[in-house]
């Protein structure tokens, strides 16, 4: 598996890390080769994975000029090359684009499969035109492209055969909230795209109307100056309260919530709602491009509301915490869903992927 540096806290690194771990677990070697500056995990490693950390840009880099940018990707290619021949893998999966396209050019193919693993949202990627031409070229000749749901895979059916994998989760506690604590909670990254302007609109709206309850956001970010003057602004000093990421195991958190909110401008299919369904939580999102929908059935074991507008978000959430009945009817709803997506069943998605 070819990724980026896995040492920060995210959706995409947490995928690849229970995937890796999963393989190894049902006796395949898998090898991380992690082309970036640091070779280490935020998230737990099985001991059988295999860690290679080697830095390639590939040519994506503002140092230099158009010319040694693509010295830059040549040798890069070159030395991913030789990595690959050393390894002879079976299989090759790359989870970003560069590196899907880098393996074509390498000449992986010869003697290894070729996938790549699709974790963003199609229309956030930007690309010039020269790697958009190199992509469209790569791209046409891997032997899959897996996507984690339909509607992203309806973009890149045009370059290759597509599959569905969604990711997984696994409540290793068995515990799941008791949904008696008045919390709303959030986790994500802070910053435009994860919507947390949005987010702090419509918490304003819901403290105000439900005095009783608080809103713990955890994450870190661009925006925490933001989020720092609004509590101070709105003096919600002990109501709307920001926490720093403490570690991969969350699952204190979850418990200690009875709803969980995702205010993203877009996503892929996004972790966190996944983890809190897993622990019981009812779970309120925008309904954006793209993900949510896959994952919440709305006004069932969730709701959707209209994306990008706080307002609505405000309601849904004020709608759920002036009725109790319907928090607990969701979250025994939003446990029995999680099923889908247990470890197993994503598994046997990939194995027969594979075959």
């Amino acid at each position: 598996m070819l990724c980026s540096r896995l040492d920060l806290p995210g959706g995409i690194e947490r995928a690849i890390v229970n995937t890796a771990n999963l393989f190894v677990e049902k006796g395949h070697p898998v090898s991380l080769i992690v082309l970036d500056e640091t070779g280490n995990s935020y998230y737990p490693l099985h001991a059988s994975v295999k860690v290679i950390q080697q830095p390639l840009s590939f040519g994506i880099t503002p140092d230099g000029n158009i010319i040694s940018r693509k010295i830059k990707l040549l040798s890069d290619v070159l030395k991913l090359r030789k990595l690959l021949k050393q390894l002879k893998a079976d299989i090759v999966i790359a989870t970003e684009y560069p590196f899907a396209v880098a393996a074509v050019l390498s000449g992986a193919k010869k003697y290894a499969k070729l996938f790549s693993w699709e974790h963003h949202h199609f229309a956030w990627i930007r690309k010039n035109r020269f790697w958009a031409t190199l992509s469209e070229m790569a791209y046409k000749r891997l032997n899959k492209i897996i996507c984690l749901n339909k509607t992203e895979a309806l973009h890149f059916e045009k370059f290759a055969a597509t599959v569905v994998i969604p990711n997984f989760i696994e409540n290793k506690t068995g515990r799941l909230s008791s949904l008696q604590n008045k919390q709303v909670l959030s986790v994500g990254w802070l910053i435009h795209r994860k919507g947390i302007d949005l987010m702090l609109k419509a918490a304003k709206e819901v403290l105000t109307i439900n005095p009783t309850w608080t809103w713990k956001l955890i994450g870190e970010g661009e925006m925490l100056q933001d989020v720092l003057d609004f509590i101070q602004q709105e003096n919600l000093q002990d109501r709307f309260i920001l926490q720093p990421p403490a570690g991969a195991d969350l699952s204190s958190e979850y418990l200690q919530s009875s709803l969980f909110v995702l205010s993203s401008r877009f996503e892929a299919f996004p972790m966190v709602l996944l983890e809190a369904m897993s622990f019981g939580l009812p779970c309120i999102s925008f309904d954006c491009p793209t993900g949510p929908a896959d994952i919440i059935a709305d006004k069932i074991n969730g709701l959707l509301v209209e994306k990008e507008n706080p307002d609505k978000l405000a309601q849904a959430v004020s709608s759920l915490i002036k009725d109790e009945e319907r928090i607990r009817s969701m979250g025994q709803k939003a446990m029995e869903n999680i099923q889908q997506f247990s470890p197993e069943k994503i598994y046997e998605l990939w194995t027969s992927s594979f075959k």
